[in-house]
């Protein structure tokens, strides 16, 4: 669910809803479509397709490429398939909308391949499978996050809080549990590769002339780190007691 007021870049303010407004646009509405495509096939098939087509570190080690891209079009249950389809109907149309398909659809794409790579290098020579668009999505998160830094959403449905904040929130968040944690589950550092990537593909590689706005946050906190680095100076520089005079 997310709050409309305290926009920051673009749109109009007005009440809460869910989800961005007006039709979902056609990338967005076509990814939402295949996933659920794939996951009928991967019911009926069973875990077939799942080995073969799945993130496994060791057969990427061997050269199975396929494996970055397909990976992210098969989910672990139908709880999973929601969530992911919800955050990219939820932060990914309103991207669309001002990318167009096209930049879009490569974004996604690539974030979502950034984050397989990240976790094969992570977990290398592992031979347990791994799916999900996550890594993609949180992608989408930190696009969203660097467009719309001053937007409101809910967090938990529950709680407001400004879109940059929930970004590093989430960054603090996955980088701590990748680190005490290796077999939860769950591909903590696919999440914070598509973080990175995201961030590092729109801040210099692949913005276009989209007039990306930096990471909300990193502008203040280096113009006070300057600031603290002045003021020592100055402080050391009059506080100091003067030097002996020699007669």
């Amino acid at each position: 669910m997310r709050a409309t007021r305290g926009y920051g870049y673009g749109g109009n303010p007005g009440g809460i809803r869910l989800g961005p407004a007006g039709p979902v646009p056609d990338v967005v509405k076509s990814l939402i479509v295949a996933n659920f495509a794939v996951y009928f096939v991967q019911a009926v098939v069973g875990r077939g397709l799942v080995w073969n087509f799945s993130l496994i570190p060791a057969a990427i080690a061997d050269f199975e490429l396929w494996r970055l891209l397909s990976y992210q079009f098969l989910h672990g249950g139908v709880m999973h398939l929601a969530m992911n389809s919800l955050m990219l109907w939820m932060f990914g149309s309103e991207l669309e909308q001002r990318w167009g398909g096209r930049f879009f659809l490569r974004y996604y794409l690539l974030c979502g391949v950034a984050a397989g790579l990240t976790f094969t290098v992570a977990r290398w020579g592992d031979a347990i499978p791994t799916v999900g668009a996550s890594g993609a999505i949180y992608g989408v998160l930190m696009a969203y996050g660097m467009w719309f830094p001053n937007r409101e959403v809910l967090l938990g449905f529950l709680f407001p809080i400004r879109v940059r904040y929930l970004i590093l929130f989430l960054i603090a968040l996955e980088f701590l549990q990748a680190v005490e944690s290796n077999r939860t589950g769950i591909a903590h550092a696919a999440h914070l590769g598509g973080l990175v990537f995201g961030y590092a593909y729109l801040r210099w590689w692949g913005v276009s002339g989209l007039g990306v706005p930096d990471l909300p946050g990193t502008r203040d906190l280096r113009r006070r780190y300057q600031l603290w680095r002045l003021r020592r100076l100055q402080r050391k520089r009059f506080d100091d007691p003067p030097p002996p005079t020699y007669h």
